[in-house]
């Protein structure tokens, strides 16, 4: 190879080192911190059982509004049934939420 060969295979290297540095990712010119740092953890949740039984309790109270048209009967037994799950999950928050 001659030394003009080898010359201009440079030419492009070297302009590409006088445009300057590469730019970087898009987020670390807007400022944000290039370590991530980790979520809080979600904090527990110690009121679903009541949400739950005051549902249930609703429910309840509507099927024995509409017991006549048929679908009350429904709407009880659904109730009792959300109503006792609202229970067992106040018990279990009881336990869990505790400390």
């Amino acid at each position: 190879m001659t030394r003009t060969r080898r010359h201009a295979m440079a030419l492009p290297i070297l302009a590409l080192a006088a445009l300057g540095p590469a730019p970087g990712p898009a987020c670390a010119a807007a400022g944000a911190p290039m370590a991530q740092e980790r979520p809080d953890p979600p904090r527990r949740s110690c009121a679903g059982g009541r949400e739950t039984v005051a549902f249930g309790r609703l429910l309840i109270h509507y099927g024995l509004q509409t017991l006549q048209y048929g679908i009350g009967i429904v709407l009880v037994f659904l109730g009792l049934v959300v109503t006792a799950l609202g229970y067992m999950l106040l018990l279990i928050e009881l336990i869990l939420c505790w400390s």
